[in-house]
C-alpha cells in the first residue's frame, strides 16, 4: 500500500512539475477591483478630462495625445473629448505628424461616419503616407471604391516612387480587392503542411478578416505534427488578434499584420498593461538582421521579399496578403509579441471579442484576474507558455492568417480534419 501511494505522489509531481508556470503563482496589483475604479476615475478625470480642458498648442499635444489614448483604452467619449476632437481636425495643419497621426487614430477608433466630409477634403492636402491610408481607409465604408482609389492615385503622383512605399503597396491591394473582399485563399492545408525547416518550430494564428472575433493558435512541432495536449486532442489557445484602434496590420497601431513573424524566444513585461504573465518575443521583417529572423547564417545584410518568399509553399508565393507582415516591416512596425493582459475587460463588455482585451497590434490571449485578491485565476498565455516550454525550443516562425470573414470565433473543428491531413 506504502509503495502504491508513493507511485502515486511520484506520479502526480511528475505532471505537475511539467508544467513550468501555474496561474496561482502570478500576481498583479493593477487587477484588484478597488485599483481598476480607481484608474478608470482617474483616466477620465485628469487624462481626458482635464487635459482637453487645456487650449490646444504645442506645449499641451502631449496632453491632448495621452487623452486620445486613453479614450481609446476606455472605449469612452463625452461632450469634453467629441468638442476636443473637432477643434483639434480644424487646427490639423498647425500640429506636429505624431499629434496627426494620434488624432486620426481615435477618431478611426471611435468616431466611424461622424467627420466623412472632413477626411475627405483633407485626402487631398496629405503627404504623409500613413496619414493618407488611415484617412482613405475611414471612408470606406461611404465612399465609393473608384473615388478613394483616385484620391490614392492623385496623392501618387505627387512624389517620386510613391508606389515603391510599403504603405502605398498595401493600400492599393486593399482597394483593387474592395478591402480583400475579393481575395481567394490559397489552400490552407499547403500553409499547414508546408517545411518551414527541419528543427524550426511553427506557431500558426488562425484568424478571420473581422478581428472583432478571437481566432485560435496551434502549434506544429519540427517533426511535422501538430502538439496535442493531454487527452490527446490538437493543443490550441484563443488567440486575439485585434488592435484597440481596428486599423490595418501595416499602420502603427493597427491589428497584428498578416503574415510570419520570426520567433525569438521569452520574456517579462514591466508593462502594466500587459502584466506579469510571460510572453512570447516576435519580430518582423526588418526589425532585426536577416541572420536573427530567419535563424540561419544567410550572407547577406540587406533585406529582400525574396528570401521572405522563400519561406512559402508554392501556392501561396503571389498571394500579397500574407506578405502584409513584410511590407509592415518594411514600414517601421515593431514589438509586435504574443502576450496576456491585465486591461480590464469590462471596458469591453458587449463587444463580440468580450472578455478578451485589444492590444495595440499585439496577439492577447484571455486572462483573468481576481478582483479581490489580485490573483491569476484563468489565463490561456500560461497553458501557451508552458506548451512552449515543454517543447524546449524557441526558434521558429509564427504565422498569422486569415481564412475567411465569419462572424464568429475561429474553432478547432472548424480546421481539425485540415490539420489531420496536414499530418499525413
Amino acid at each position: 500500500m506504502r509503495r502504491i501511494l508513493l507511485l502515486f505522489l511520484s506520479l502526480l509531481f511528475t505532471q505537475c512539475s511539467s508544467e513550468k508556470y501555474s496561474e496561482k503563482d502570478f500576481y498583479s496589483e493593477s487587477t484588484l477591483k478597488s485599483e481598476r475604479e480607481k484608474f478608470l476615475k482617474n483616466s477620465i478625470d485628469q487624462k481626458i478630462n482635464q487635459s482637453l480642458s487645456f487650449p490646444l498648442n504645442d506645449s499641451t499635444e502631449d496632453k491632448y495625445m495621452s487623452a486620445f489614448w486613453a479614450i481609446e483604452l476606455l472605449q469612452y467619449r463625452n461632450e469634453t473629448s467629441d468638442t476636443a476632437i473637432k477643434n483639434s481636425l480644424k487646427d490639423f495643419h498647425n500640429r506636429s505628424s505624431e499629434f496627426q497621426r494620434a488624432l486620426l487614430e481615435v477618431i478611426y477608433s471611435l468616431y466611424q461616419n461622424e467627420f466623412n466630409r472632413e477626411i475627405f477634403e483633407l485626402i487631398k492636402t496629405l503627404n504623409n503616407p500613413k496619414l493618407l491610408a488611415m484617412c482613405v481607409r475611414y471612408l470606406k465604408n461611404t465612399t465609393e471604391i473608384e473615388s478613394l482609389k483616385k484620391l490614392t492615385e492623385d496623392f501618387s503622383m505627387k512624389f517620386l516612387n510613391a508606389d515603391e512605399n510599403p504603405i502605398i503597396s498595401m493600400l492599393k491591394y486593399d482597394l483593387n480587392t474592395n478591402f480583400r473582399s475579393t481575395t481567394k485563399l490559397p489552400p490552407l492545408i499547403d500553409l499547414l503542411n508546408n517545411g518551414f525547416g527541419s528543427d524550426k518550430l511553427v506557431f500558426f494564428s488562425i484568424q478571420r478578416l473581422n478581428r472583432d472575433y478571437p481566432g485560435l493558435l496551434i502549434i506544429k512541432k519540427p517533426d511535422g505534427k501538430f502538439l496535442r495536449d493531454e487527452s490527446g486532442e490538437i493543443f490550441s489557445v484563443s488567440q486575439l488578434a485585434r488592435a484597440i484602434t481596428d486599423l490595418p496590420g501595416y499602420i502603427t497601431n493597427g491589428n497584428t499584420p498578416e503574415g510570419i513573424l520570426s520567433i525569438q524566444g521569452t520574456d517579462f513585461s514591466k508593462n502594466v498593461f500587459i502584466g506579469p504573465s510571460p510572453n512570447l518575443q516576435l519580430v518582423l521583417p526588418y526589425e532585426v538582421s536577416l541572420q536573427k529572423y530567419f535563424h540561419s547564417e544567410i550572407n547577406d545584410s540587406i533585406w529582400n521579399k525574396k528570401y521572405y518568399a522563400d519561406l512559402l509553399p508554392e501556392s501561396w508565393k503571389d498571394y500579397f496578403p500574407i506578405y502584409e507582415s513584410y511590407y509592415a516591416g518594411k514600414a517601421g512596425r515593431n514589438e509586435i509579441i504574443a502576450h496576456g493582459t491585465t486591461i480590464d475587460p469590462e471596458f469591453y463588455k458587449g463587444k463580440s471579442y468580450y472578455p478578451f482585451t485589444p492590444s495595440l497590434g499585439c496577439l492577447t490571449t484571455k486572462e483573468i484576474w481576481s478582483g479581490e485578491n489580485g490573483k491569476l485565476v484563468e489565463s490561456g498565455q500560461i497553458k501557451l507558455m508552458n506548451a512552449l516550454s515543454y517543447l524546449k525550443s524557441d526558434r521558429g516562425f509564427f504565422i498569422v492568417v486569415n481564412i475567411d470573414d465569419t462572424h464568429l470565433p475561429v474553432t478547432l473543428d472548424e480546421i481539425k480534419d485540415l490539420i489531420l491531413n496536414a499530418e499525413r
